[in-house]
């Protein structure tokens, strides 16, 4: 597989983000070129509707860190973590001692024993899922979280359900 190299022509920053409660913590990066798609190089659709995808699986990737403090890897990495509701998330962000409000804006997925998660260095990546049609689909973006892969701290995704008429708007603007 060659490698495929763009350059970002323009990175646009939700005008919300506030980064001390990371709420609105997304931004679109424009390429310079279309990229032409091959069998290694594929779109990801964005959620049709308002599904949650609670109870199911995703996969996060990312060349973050591979345990908190560590280092990072020579390949991609992926993990498969389960999406939860938003208040089990909060009861286990108090549950660790660690009071946090989450927001609707927010998806939470992980493990309540910790196991896997996204890390540092994974932000932006993707949250993704296979639907049975064989589409991919981002459903959320790494945003943060406390350490990684600890009990009862999930990692936090920006909700791409939510965020969906904001990218809309600022891909139809533009094209």
């Amino acid at each position: 597989m060659r490698t495929v190299e763009r350059n970002v022509k323009r990175v646009v920053v939700h005008r919300d983000y506030e980064p001390k409660t990371f709420e609105n913590d997304i931004a679109l990066l424009e390429m310079d070129k279309a990229v032409d798609f091959r069998p290694h190089i594929v779109p990801i659709c964005l959620p049709e509707g308002e599904e949650d995808f609670v109870g199911q699986e995703a996969i996060v990737s990312g060349w973050g860190r591979i345990k908190y403090g560590g280092s990072v890897p020579s390949v991609l990495m992926q993990v498969q973590v389960p999406i939860m509701k938003n208040a089990e998330c909060q009861k286990m962000f108090e549950k660790a001692g660690h009071p946090k409000k989450i927001r609707d804006s927010f998806l939470c997925a992980g493990f309540e024993t910790g196991q896997h998660d996204s890390c540092e260095g994974d932000s932006g990546g993707p949250l993704q899922k296979e639907m049975p049609d064989g589409r991919w689909v981002l459903i959320g973006t790494v945003s943060h979280g406390i350490k990684c892969a600890w009990p009862n701290l999930p990692g936090i995704y920006m909700k791409m359900t939510y965020y969906k008429p904001w990218i809309m708007n600022i891909i139809t603007s533009t094209s």
